[in-house]
């Protein structure tokens, strides 16, 4: 057992002394199979069809190049789409040229970045052996993994929240004359992430988990707070003055109102027969019937926000049972169609995925449970942050109920905290059967010599 206990220290120590070299193993792990991923995709083939929704991010993206402007497919104002991934796409090809597949590559390769950013993350929360472990999960996770090469949004939105929950964390560890720099500096990356995915409680859920982190009594806390909740609601606002200046349209997307519309409300009609009615067959059809209302763009929003209430209220219980069945698929569903892209789906993968999964989330719980023994791991276990990473990440999961099927993309914030937690539960669980079978050979090797004595 001495010598686990040895070979447990040498390894922290290590990892301590060279965070470099540490950092540079785990962004070699992530660029490679998010490049790989990215490459091996054909991108006429997402674009035509297997991905329906990235001609909405694209074509918003080339006409901010061509004409200085956001605007969709018809030439007026996009207003479905905020305009953080198609500026972000738009930059990426101011470098890489008009080529999708190194358009892909490239966005890959630099939101492999999210992971070493993630273990930089890591490093202040959890000893130095589970943060490597917890960064070496989310590199060669294949949910989070395929993200990176997509040409949707969800990469985009992990990689700034992996980037919000550092500077949390930094901010969290600097005196008073930064408290506001830092604040500012989590409120921008907040708005900014608003703008890519178009979630707006995320304003006021940041700052209130770094206001529990900081702590109410700490002094300079009112300005943090009161600097973070400015910087991220300033985006946020020009923004929504911009559609309503050039589409009249007062929001900052259409997109939740079409999502619960269209998905949310045509779950709950599926299930007021018993369930006899096709969810998929009644979405379609509700998509063909708002686009042939003949309504202006805040017309349509309200006239669908109006009919999914009427229903909401005249189905309440459904309602709740609708939006939590669509949260939990999202969470569990192995969805192996993240190797389709990629051309890698191979005979069992949905159960292999499954499997992998399964073994994650199990982990995760297992990590949860465990009680922080600095002696025992090396290093401090902050619970405290864990479960704010944790109930951040569960709030924009759980936000994933009004739509359905599309399997793990809208679980992506969990792979800013499930590596995080499975790597404490999978290290934790090495090391007590590292003690057992350590246990078990000095005991064997004992009653050994005891019997050649006797002898």
């Amino acid at each position: 057992m001495s010598n686990s206990l040895s070979i447990r220290s040498n390894l922290s120590g290590r990892l301590r002394r060279h965070a470099v070299a540490a950092s540079l193993i785990v962004l070699f792990c992530s660029t490679s199979v998010r490049s790989f991923l990215a490459w091996r995709a054909d991108p006429v083939e997402m674009v035509n069809g297997a991905i329906p929704d990235s001609t909405t991010y694209l074509t918003p993206a080339y006409n901010f190049l061509a004409k200085g402007s956001f605007l969709d497919a018809t030439g007026r104002p996009e207003i479905a789409r905020t305009p953080g991934y198609p500026a972000f796409l738009a930059a990426i090809m101011l470098g890489a040229g008009s080529d999708l597949r190194t358009i892909l590559i490239t966005q890959a390769i630099i939101l492999s970045f999210s992971v070493v950013i993630l273990y930089w993350l890591a490093r202040r929360i959890l000893p130095p052996a589970m943060a490597f472990t917890g960064a070496l999960l989310a590199a060669f996770s294949p949910w989070g993994a395929v993200l990176a090469g997509l040409p949707l949004a969800d990469g985009l939105f992990l990689f700034l929240l992996c980037l919000i929950f550092l500077a949390m964390k930094l901010t969290d560890a600097t005196y008073f004359p930064w408290l506001a720099l830092g604040g500012a500096s989590t409120g921008i990356i907040t708005g900014a992430a608003v703008l890519v995915r178009p979630f707006w409680p995320l304003v006021i859920l940041v700052p209130g988990a770094l206001f529990y982190c900081y702590g109410i009594k700490r002094k300079g806390a009112w300005i943090l707070l009161i600097a973070t909740i400015t910087c991220a609601t300033a985006p946020v606002v020009l923004w929504k003055e911009r559609n309503q200046r050039e589409a009249h349209f007062n929001g900052l997307s259409d997109i939740p109102g079409k999502t619960v519309w269209r998905y949310l409300a045509s779950r709950v009609k599926a299930q007021i027969d018993g369930g006899r009615q096709d969810r998929f067959t009644i979405e379609n059809a509700a998509i063909l019937d708002d686009r042939s209302w003949g309504l202006s763009v805040q017309e349509a929003d309200n006239e669908r926000w109006r009919r999914a209430k009427a229903l909401f209220r005249e189905h309440p219980f459904l309602t709740v049972s609708s939006f939590a069945g669509s949260a939990a698929e999202h969470i569990i569903h192995p969805s192996p169609d993240v190797l389709t892209p990629a051309k890698l789906n191979f005979y069992g993968d949905y159960l292999s995925l499954a499997l992998l999964w399964a073994g994650l989330l199990t982990f995760t719980c297992v990590g949860w449970r465990c009680v922080p023994d600095p002696d025992w791991d090396d290093g401090e276990i902050n619970r405290r942050w864990l479960l704010t990473l944790l109930m951040i990440c569960m709030v924009l999961v759980l936000s994933s109920g009004i739509s359905f099927g599309t399997g793990s993309r809208l679980r992506a914030p969990m792979e800013a905290i499930v590596p995080l937690l499975a790597a404490v539960g999978l290290v934790r669980s090495i090391r007590v059967f590292s003690c057992i079978f350590s246990a078990y050979k000095a005991r064997k090797n004992a009653a050994f010599v005891a019997q050649v004595n006797r002898n």
